[in-house]
């Protein structure tokens, strides 16, 4: 049966203000869902405080500690924890006590990162402050560093190096390194210590371990969890490494591979160590390299270098290596292709990665 057609003016006049109205409702089903979305972290434009305070609300039962929150200033929601791109680049703006007094903070995070919301001993902190840069969960060096103690903070812009004291502990991190220093030991991160806005920011796994805490990170839910220890325990270099096994190894990885990338140089460390824990060598650092079991294993102890003094790159590269740092646990074997040929190695053992000019093996 077809529908009934309007019969007068009146009922004519009706239809097009039900079809606006039933437009309107399905306009506002769509959007709705967006505005009950975790915040990110996007900036296209700044907002005013109280408007922040309005979209504050939109957050979900899960992120309730971020509710009514006047310290984050952040823009629309969106449908993604993406901090999405922009013409003035992605950031948040937040207002936090600074050495200057308190003031915004603007970090413009690079495209694709990925908010993470961080729980300090259950506790949610530095919301908006968190985020996952290609993989790697990254804090902001001062800020995480107070929420464990009250240190000293210096900030060179010249090295664009930031150093954090206090009690027993002394940590120096510096943009672009792969790794942070904490009492002259070597915490090796892997990702590059970043400037974002002028603000330093490192990853937070061995910037945990500088200060005593614990993290772990759950996967695929963009949430970290630290539990907080003693920043005063941490270990100077002088009591955690062996004086003997850090002078050689130091030694053989300079002689070995002092122009290659950090990495390759840890890997060379790795060799050694490796084959401290294997039954086919030796058990000390020393007695590998000198071993002649098979013949000279190393060609620096045969041509003498294996005596120089080690460049700092490759002391840096030792202590990572003393730290438990692994780029393989089997790797037993390496060569340089443009040096020699290796013809028994490469035929006689499996490969395992190539790092610089370097091919190792297990």
């Amino acid at each position: 049966m077809k529908p009934k057609r309007p019969t007068n003016l009146s009922e004519r006049s009706k239809a097009p203000i039900l079809k606006g109205a039933v437009a309107a409702l399905l306009s506002l089903c769509i959007t709705l869902p967006v505005a009950v979305l975790p915040l990110s972290a996007a900036a296209a434009a700044e907002i005013t405080t109280e408007t922040a305070a309005e979209a504050a609300n939109f957050v979900t039962d899960s992120d309730h500690s971020e509710k009514n929150s006047p310290e984050i200033i952040v823009t629309r929601p969106t449908a993604s924890r993406v901090m999405e791109p922009s013409a003035i680049a992605p950031r948040i703006s937040m207002t936090a006590d600074t050495p200057v007094g308190r003031s915004r903070i603007y970090y413009p995070y690079p495209w694709g990162a990925m908010a993470v919301s961080l729980y300090l001993n259950g506790k949610r902190v530095l919301p908006g402050e968190v985020a996952d840069i290609g993989g790697t969960v990254y804090v902001p060096v001062q800020r995480y560093a107070d929420l464990f103690g009250n240190f000293k903070t210096t900030y060179e812009a010249a090295t664009e190096r930031v150093t954090i004291s206090g009690t027993n502990l002394y940590i120096t991190v510096r943009v672009g390194d792969p790794y942070i220093t904490v009492n002259d030991r070597i915490f090796y991160t892997g990702s590059k210590v970043l400037s974002l806005g002028g603000w330093i920011f490192v990853p937070i796994t061995a910037m945990s371990k500088a200060v005593g805490a614990t993290v772990y990170i759950k996967k695929g839910y963009y949430e970290a969890y630290v539990t907080s220890g003693d920043p005063t325990s941490v270990a100077t270099a002088d009591a955690y490494y062996n004086s003997t096994d850090l002078y050689w190894l130091s030694r053989i990885i300079s002689a070995e591979a002092k122009g290659e990338p950090l990495a390759g140089q840890i890997a060379v460390g790795n060799v050694v160590l490796n084959r401290t824990r294997s039954a086919s060598f030796p058990n000390t650092v020393k007695e590998v390299i000198f071993d002649k079991k098979y013949g000279v294993q190393f060609s620096p102890v045969s041509n003498g270098t294996i005596y120089n003094t080690p460049v700092s790159s490759a002391v840096i590269a030792a202590k990572a290596c003393l730290e438990g740092y692994t780029l393989s646990t089997r790797a037993l074997y390496f060569f340089n292709p443009a040096l020699t040929s290796a013809t028994w190695i490469s035929n006689n053992r499996p490969y395992i990665m190539t790092i610089g000019n370097h091919k190792f093996y297990g």
